[in-house]
């Protein structure tokens, strides 16, 4: 009989964008069809419910749809859970560096097996006498399920920073494919989407292992034409064989492509650089832009020169930015050049806010988060971590920017906007010729 899996609401709603979060975009896909194609995968059934009432089996697996997670996850729990007495419910290890990264204003539970610590998620296997009656009956099988580990292997991904700046010599960045998260926030949305792009190839490499010997070995020949027999001429020549080309893209032959998968008709400019990014389709990235470790949704634009680090965005967004890091962009979003995100605290925890009010959260490396529709020009600078509501349009003071220029600007005398009319220095109260102070 076909095991059936229920998926319960979670009321939850991701700020600023104000979607339901079964919506919520990770890797290019809505987190509901994440959810659904993993199940189906597996040869479970999927039925979303409003209540507890509506669940009929005896044995089935549990979720939310807020609950963010991923094939091997889903593949190990799946095929053990049924085989352990009773209920099970799903865990990873809470020391790992993953969680260090992303536990932040998730409200895990905790628990142990075998004398480990583990993150609790809601994603059970339940196995009961009878189906539950109601959501009394559900809780009680819910609180007799016990931790099951996930398979999980991590690696640490050490990355080099500017010390006296940041803090630290080194950014480290957990490399796994086994995660499980709950999407409360628009920061969990920007660590699933910079997590999703390992797992995307965690994937493709499992799904198609032809393809990925066919580079591993191009890129072993390539080291043994260059005469360059060493792992970092290997790594390097990896990276640039490592890609997946969509239909109909177009790559300038100066642009350098690395580690990237690309939708269709995708069109890089001359002397762009993509480095281990999700790419969708109908993206175009301009002359000399920059896009590092970031997920790109379908119908974006990055102009000219603009450089995207760890960052995410919804489709059909215009990005014109000159250097951002760690933010995340709805729909229909359009930055212009020098709109400033600050990314890094010089002192304290990184704030975000939840739930009405500023809480500290464990992770120093972010930037904000601009709703659907929002429009940012010219040397607007925004603060670590707030969000940016749906339509809303940041510029500069008006009184900042030269609208009215006289025509009898004394020549050689240097003017500045004063209540937007371009003022010559003399004319200024107060204020001297730069010269002479």
């Amino acid at each position: 009989m076909l095991m059936k899996a229920y998926i319960l609401p979670s009321g939850v709603t991701i700020h600023p964008f104000g979607d339901p979060v079964s919506r919520s975009m990770i890797g290019n896909r809505p987190l509901h069809q994440w959810q659904e194609q993993l199940f189906a995968r597996q040869g479970i059934g999927v039925e979303r419910i409003e209540s507890a009432a509506q669940i009929t089996e005896r044995e089935f697996f549990l979720t939310w749809d807020d609950v963010f997670f991923t094939r091997r996850v889903l593949d190990d729990f799946a095929r053990r859970a049924p085989a352990h007495p009773g209920s099970s419910r799903c865990g990873l290890p809470a020391d790992s560096l993953l969680l260090k990264r992303t536990r932040s204003l998730q409200d895990l539970d905790e628990g142990q097996q075998d004398g480990e610590r583990l993150a609790l998620y809601r994603l059970y296997f339940v196995r009961s006498e009878q189906p539950p009656t109601g959501e009394a009956a559900l809780q009680q099988c819910l609180q007799q399920a016990r931790p099951l580990r996930a398979r999980f292997r991590e690696k640490v991904l050490r990355m080099p920073a500017p010390r006296h700046i940041s803090g630290f010599s080194h950014y480290q960045h957990p490399v796994t494919s086994s995660i499980v998260m709950h999407l409360r926030h628009w920061v969990h949305l920007l660590w699933a989407n910079q997590l999703s792009i390992q797992v995307a190839w965690v994937e493709r490499v499992l799904d198609h292992k032809l393809w990925s010997a066919g580079k591993l070995l191009g890129a072993g020949l390539g080291c043994l034409l260059r005469g360059r027999l060493s792992r970092t001429g290997f790594l390097l020549g990896l990276l640039g064989r490592a890609n997946h080309f969509g239909r109909g893209c177009v790559v300038h032959p100066t642009a350098r492509v690395e580690g990237s998968l690309l939708g269709d008709n995708v069109h890089i400019g001359a002397y762009a650089l993509v480095r281990g990014c999700l790419i969708g389709n109908n993206v175009t990235i301009e002359d000399r832009a920059n896009v590092y470790f970031s997920v790109v949704g379908d119908a974006f634009k990055n102009s000219k020169n603009s450089t995207m680090v760890f960052c995410a965005g919804y489709p059909d967004s215009d990005l014109c930015v000159n250097g951002i890091q760690a933010c995340l962009f709805g729909s229909r979003c359009a930055l212009t050049s020098r709109v400033w995100v600050i990314d890094l605290r010089a002192a304290g925890k990184t704030r975000v806010y939840h739930q009405g009010r500023l809480q500290e959260i464990d992770n120093k490396l972010l930037g904000a988060c601009f709703g659907h529709g929002c429009w940012a020009g010219l040397d607007v600078t925004i603060a670590q971590g707030r969000e940016i509501p749906n339509g809303a349009m940041l510029i500069r003071p008006p009184a900042d920017i030269i609208r009215r220029i006289p025509p009898d600007l004394p020549p050689g005398v240097p003017a500045w906007s004063v209540n937007g009319t371009a003022t010559p220095a003399a004319g200024v109260p107060g204020q001297r010729d730069p010269d002479d102070q």
